[in-house]
């Protein structure tokens, strides 16, 4: 990479910058304003189910605005690689990343009903364009054994920004959810806007990316559509390829079936608005530690490994989970720092070698189909959740920590006897 005039002045700027010198312009741009969207974003994600409740909507209905809005995610997912490689990673992502957030979260701020509920979160499903475009436009440029870097630092910023959530609690304590998550649903969406303008600013077009969009410049959607299904097809020939596959498509399932857990918390284990404000810090700091503490000390281990072991404590954590008596603040916080410190390991190496393991030219349109499998297996997710929280709330974790046990059979079969493992340590390249 060349060195230039506006790196020499980055590494001035201290520690932050120094982290990610390393890295090419767009991962590191892309990182420096990742905490615009996160911070407001992690904010209203979380207490998002609250939200709804507070504004009279049902369980039901809440599930059912998630399966219709999973419904939709999926035919979005469909196109999502073709329009990439058509448009561009840098014009995809701002465009979608506009109507995705941006307008959603205007409308979020006004949302007193069904309607307007599903409104936005019909809008915010378009947000599957960006998943492939951003993706591609972080990585493609990177090193391979740079990349679960990459993903570490953005999934920290992203957990890290649910420490202020307990300022958040403070003022929905004296204010109540309704007027607080609106005034942080308008400006967070403006907040969002005008990152989306100067990110895009910044950010380039990857070399990838820019010879895709000549070969796909006057090519239909609909046969980049078919090219991507047909890859995807063949991926479940590839022993090294398809138990990742597997694995991603599961725990992003499990994140869906998660989205009821907010409101467990405080209508079966009776803790108040301040406890609960307390979850993303105490996941924020989990994740921080294990970031900037504990993985930097630890051996060389291969990507598989780390998938491997944040699987099983992932495991571990969902048995706890089912164990919290009601009240008791000790077991919820310990639960929270082994489900924490799991699903961040879990998704950092999970995506790192998701993407490793995809062809150079076939990121995006591999990269789709595999979101696009996971979408349509979400698609009931939706509606289950609210029906079996219904029904019995326990039951809801029980079937989450089954699919846990089952995310560790599969994994015995992640590694491939007749390649030796790649050795990453991302950790090390800081």
């Amino acid at each position: 990479m060349r060195a230039t005039a506006e790196q020499s002045a980055e590494r001035k700027k201290g520690y932050g910058v120094k982290l990610l010198r390393d890295l090419p312009r767009n991962p590191r741009y892309s990182i420096l304003l990742e905490p615009v969207w996160a911070i407001p974003g992690t904010i209203v994600l979380f207490y998002a189910p609250l939200y709804m409740k507070e504004a009279g909507l049902s369980d039901i209905e809440i599930g059912i605005i998630n399966s219709v809005n999973l419904y939709f995610a999926f035919v979005f997912q469909l196109f999502a690689g073709s329009v990439t490689n058509k448009l561009g990673r840098k014009r995809t992502t701002l465009i979608f990343d506009l109507l995705a957030w941006s307008v959603p979260m205007l409308i979020w701020a006004f949302s007193q009903n069904f309607w307007l509920f599903l409104i936005a979160y019909l809008l915010n499903a378009t947000s599957k364009f960006v998943t492939v475009s951003f993706n591609c436009l972080i990585i493609e440029d990177v090193e391979e054994h740079k990349r679960s870097k990459v993903f570490a630092m953005l999934n920290m910023i992203i957990t890290g920004a649910g420490v202020l959530t307990p300022i958040a609690g403070v003022v929905i304590a004296d204010f109540g959810i309704a007027p607080t998550l609106a005034s942080i649903y308008f400006v967070g969406g403006l907040l969002m806007t005008a990152m989306f303008f100067i990110r895009n600013r910044y950010t380039e077009e990857t070399e990838v990316g820019k010879e895709l969009m000549g070969i796909h410049s006057k090519t239909h959607v609909f046969r980049s559509l078919v090219t991507s299904l047909r890859l995807f097809g063949r991926s479940f020939y590839k022993r090294r390829l398809f138990p990742i596959i597997l694995i991603t498509v599961l725990s992003n399932l499990v994140l869906q079936l998660n989205f009821f857990q907010v409101i467990y918390f405080k209508e079966q284990l009776s803790f108040g608005d301040r406890v609960i404000s307390f979850i993303p810090v105490v996941t924020a700091v989990t994740v921080m530690l294990l970031y900037l503490v504990v993985l930097p000390r630890l051996k060389r281990r291969s990507e598989e490994k780390y998938v491997s072991f944040s699987i099983v404590l992932s495991t571990a954590g969902a048995v706890l989970f089912l164990l919290i008596p009601a009240g008791n603040i000790t077991m919820l916080f310990l639960t929270l720092v082994v489900l924490a410190a799991g699903n961040f390991i879990l998704q950092t190496y999970r995506d790192s070698l998701l993407m490793n393991r995809l062809g150079t030219h076939e990121k995006a349109d591999m990269f789709s189909a595999v979101q696009t499998v996971m979408t349509l297996t979400a698609i009931p997710s939706g509606y289950l959740t609210g029906l079996l929280y219904h029904y019995h709330p326990v039951l809801l974790f029980g079937v989450i920590l089954a699919l846990y046990i089952f995310l560790m059979l599969i994994m015995l079969f992640l590694h491939d006897p007749q390649q030796r493992p790649q050795v990453t340590d991302s950790y090390n390249n800081m």
